[in-house]
């Protein structure tokens, strides 16, 4: 069993009461929620060397998630910091590193067409642009400039693969909006129905600019290093044997998420 380090001992004398709550607990979730530069990414680090500290638990049975491989490397040298040589076993990866690396262990799962590639910002670009040019939309089409919202509508659409929301989940999400804005609108004043209209209608713009996205990806061979986190979940949800499988082999998950009080839908 890893020992107290003086790095460790010293770390979890910095935090609060609230702070120090989290790392304490040992089994169970745990939910952190702060602004940025706040020390959420110390506290899942702290957490992880208390774990090891407290338990006989496998450095590598642990998995612990962030969104860029920055995040990763700071993760990773915070550990070695408080706990030494068992924080270079500890699996500590993105999102997208942890899914391609279940696609290729589970190649018989996870078989797409051979030839599939990439996409690339530009074609990103390409693609969107090509949507707009073609097809008539409310809010996300503006007479002066057609092309504006395309930068806000890829990261609305990658926004929304990470967040767990494919097309159709994305849509059982846009239907909901519309029932509670039918339902609520004569209630509403005159402004709070002019912005619940306007967010809705740019909520149904941006579904059909996805479908249509999505469509022409599969038309052309391509994916979005996005879609890769939405297979594996699909997997997981469609196969609980296969999930199974995953939460045997890391006994502890830690995710450390910056998240937008703005959800993605709502971002453009």
């Amino acid at each position: 069993m890893p020992r107290s380090t003086p790095n460790f001992d010293q770390a979890y004398k910095k935090l609060n009461d609230a702070q120090r709550q989290a790392v304490d607990t040992i089994e169970g979730p745990v939910l952190v929620l702060a602004g940025p530069g706040t020390g959420k990414t110390q506290i899942l680090t702290t957490r992880i060397a208390n774990i090891l500290k407290e338990t006989d638990t496998d450095p590598g049975s642990i998995l612990a998630l962030t969104f860029t491989e920055a995040a990763t490397k700071e993760m990773r040298s915070r550990l070695i910091d408080l706990i030494g040589q068992d924080g270079y076993f500890v699996k500590v990866s993105t999102f997208h590193s942890f899914c391609a690396d279940i696609i290729a262990e589970n190649p018989e799962r996870f078989s797409k067409p051979s030839g599939l590639q990439n996409n690339t910002k530009k074609k990103k670009i390409q693609i969107i642009s090509d949507i707009l040019e073609h097809n008539s939309y409310t809010l996300l089409k503006p007479v002066g400039d057609p092309l504006f919202y395309v930068p806000y509508i890829l990261g609305s659409l990658s926004d929304l693969k990470r967040e767990g929301f494919p097309v159709d989940k994305y849509r059982q999400l846009v239907s909901i909006q519309k029932d509670e804005f039918e339902i609520q609108k004569e209630e509403l004043s005159k402004t709070a129905l002019l912005d619940k209209e306007k967010n809705l209608n740019k909520n149904l713009d941006l579904l059909d600019i996805y479908e249509k996205y999505q469509n022409k990806l599969q038309e052309l061979g391509r994916f979005d290093f996005d879609d890769m986190i939405n297979w594996v979940v699909e997997a997981f949800e469609s196969d609980s044997d296969f999930l199974l499988g995953y939460q045997e082999k890391f006994q502890y998950l830690l995710v450390d998420e910056y998240q937008d009080t703005n959800s993605a839908q709502n971002r453009l």
